[in-house]
């Protein structure tokens, strides 16, 4: 397994899966590109170490109603929300995660048809989330 670092956390990867980073964020790749995940970590605006009040700002400012998700904890040190739908033919699971003190936005989008394909991989690989601590 690989592992994937920003400056904030750990994720790891099945080795088939492969990695892309621009300014923003970080974009993983299944081995057939038919779905990536997108992970951007935000910091609260006021400086501070986030609080699941910013959490709840972010998810209102996006349009995401909190009625519309399902509260959900990735890997051992973030907890969240997470959102489905469909938009013009494609399948976009949300996350809207809050863990060490930032917000962390992460998004799997494929083909609607595709939908369940790498569903148990995104799974796997989310769980292996963990806050980079500094040492």
């Amino acid at each position: 397994m690989q592992e994937v670092e920003s400056d904030w956390w750990f994720i790891g990867l099945p080795e088939e899966w492969r990695t892309e980073q621009d300014e923003d964020s970080i974009l993983i790749f299944d081995q057939d590109e038919l779905g990536c995940i997108s992970l951007s970590s935000l910091q609260a605006e006021h400086g501070k170490p986030a609080s699941e009040q910013d959490l709840k700002t972010l998810m209102k400012e996006v349009g995401m109603p909190l009625a519309q998700g399902k509260p959900c904890k990735i890997g051992d040190d973030y907890r969240g929300w997470e959102f489905e739908t469909v938009e013009e033919g494609d399948y976009i699971r949300e996350w809207f995660l809050l863990g060490g003190g930032h917000l962390l936005l992460v998004s799997y989008a494929c083909a609607e048809d595709d939908r369940d394909m790498d569903r148990a991989a995104v799974d796997q690989i989310l769980d292996t989330l963990r806050i980079k601590n500094d040492e």
